[in-house]
């Protein structure tokens, strides 16, 4: 008998175990796809099942076979937006994800300034938010999910997230407030879903959100010694390197996205030089890592603050602002939101989100979507030339015209081989395309800034209501 008993056991043993796939946190119901591509669904299970997925939009079904690891992926093809859709994932017990859309997806990624949800920080409202959480419906076709704040030492394959989520109003006034009014904004615009993924931490560096890689290759005066640490004596991880891009973008890069919108630049005070050669690293390393080619990079110039309400007058962010305007030209597809008209000099979170996620938006309306005629930016210097005792300044994006509402232009500073610089009168001229520069204490000017001071609320901007982006020129 115990013979027989053995023998039974052993075939038993031998036979395959049925499992049910487990799926990342990043993959479940409600979620929005990307239409018309090659979506990246993986997961795990037992190693080498034969995994089949059937997708309700076309009835078609999909396989391939886990590593022996039990790691496994493949791609579905999408059609155009819409939905409700389900899709069937099996290994021999099946799970069945429902009311998925098709639309455009989109990574919302930064600090506390992307962080900072509909229903604003204690003491920090956003401007409109009860009116957009009362009447914000599931019928609005906007899907989100957010990673929770995570770090880890090595990549993680999976992340802590919310499930994918409705926009019913509890769940938008817990959502970012920049990423939902870009997300509503497009699928106003745009007629069609859209699924936005908030991975941010506030008060993060933008060191940490960097693969090791890059440091190895390109940084190797950054230490990262944090990486062989007792996790107990790191006191702050979203300051180390490449902590928080393990654990919170490393496990969703396979998730195929439309682009990315970034707000993050506060924490990085203290060396602007080094930002200006981070930030474009950032991002072709995110580029890489995604394997979508050099999709669409759009970010934040971070708004006026006085950093201390002592520091008025200081450059410190100014400086940041300089260089995410100089990295407009050394970050392939990119474009940038100026925010100089709608700081807050004694809040670092602005109220204003929903100006923030529409220009967003317009920028990728008019460069992603291709919607022609679509205003997109504001003044943006393009060069300036000296006649005399005047310094002639010329903009892009000024093609109808620049105004002030009526009120004197404020924020121009001229210097001389001094280097001292000295507020200037400003006066639009040339169709009002251009602006001429004086000052008494200058009668030779050989430099121009424009709102280079932490917190300088300016007032120049296009014929379209977009405000002009702060700059330095020598």
């Amino acid at each position: 008998m115990k013979k027989v008993l053995c023998i039974i056991v052993g075939m038993l043993c031998l036979l395959p175990l049925a499992a049910k796939v487990k799926l990342p946190a990043i993959i479940g119901n409600d979620m929005v796809l990307q239409q018309n591509t090659n979506a990246n669904l993986w997961g795990w299970a037992s190693h080498s099942r034969k995994i089949t997925v059937k997708t309700s939009w076309d009835n078609k079904t999909y396989t391939t076979t886990s590593t022996s690891d039990g790691t496994w992926k493949l791609q579905v093809q999408t059609p155009s937006a819409g939905g409700p859709y389900s899709i069937t994932i099996s290994d021999g017990e099946p799970v069945a994800l429902t009311n998925i859309l098709i639309g455009e997806v989109w990574l919302c990624s930064g600090q506390s300034n992307m962080e900072m949800p509909v229903k604003g920080f204690r003491g920090q409202p956003v401007k409109g938010s009860c009116d957009v959480i009362a009447t914000a419906s599931p019928s609005d076709n906007i899907r989100m999910v957010t990673l929770k704040i995570n770090s880890s030492q090595t990549l993680l394959d999976d992340c802590v997230a919310t499930p994918w989520m409705e926009s019913t109003p509890a769940n938008v006034a817990d959502f970012s407030a920049t990423a939902y009014f870009f997300a509503s904004y497009l699928r106003k615009v745009l007629n069609m879903p859209v699924g936005v993924i908030c991975s941010s931490w506030g008060g993060s560096k933008i060191e940490s959100w960097i693969h090791k890689e890059v440091y190895t290759e390109k940084f190797p005066e950054i230490s990262l010694s944090v990486l062989t640490k007792d996790p107990k004596d790191i006191a702050r991880p979203k300051d180390e390197p490449t902590l928080l891009y393990n654990a919170m973008i490393h496990p969703i890069k396979q998730f195929t996205i439309k682009g990315t919108i970034w707000y993050q630049g506060e924490s990085n005070l203290n060396n602007p030089q080094v930002y200006k050669r981070l930030f474009p690293a950032m991002v072709e390393s995110w580029r890489k890592e995604w394997n979508q080619g050099e999709f669409p990079f759009y970010y934040v110039q971070i708004a006026p603050y006085d950093y201390g309400r002592k520091n008025a007058d200081k450059t410190e962010a100014a400086e940041i602002r300089q260089v995410q305007l100089e990295c407009l030209k050394e970050i392939p597809n990119a474009g940038m939101v100026v925010t100089a008209d709608i700081g807050n000099r004694t809040c670092v979170h602005p109220s204003d989100k929903e100006s923030v996620g529409k220009r967003f938006a317009l920028w990728a309306l008019a460069k992603t979507y291709q919607r022609s005629g679509t205003p997109y930016s504001g003044p943006l210097y393009k060069s300036f030339a000296i006649d005399k005792e005047k310094i002639i300044v010329e903009f892009d994006y000024a093609e109808m015209g620049m105004t002030s509402y009526d009120r004197e232009i404020v924020g121009f500073e001229i210097a001389g081989k001094d280097g001292v610089y000295y507020p200037a009168k400003a006066v639009l001229f040339d169709n009002k395309t251009k602006v001429v520069l004086t000052s008494e204490q200058v009668p030779e000017p050989i430099g121009v800034k424009y709102g280079f001071r932490n917190y300088q609320p300016l007032n120049l901007f296009s014929n379209f209501g977009l405000p002009a982006s702060p700059f330095v020129a020598k």
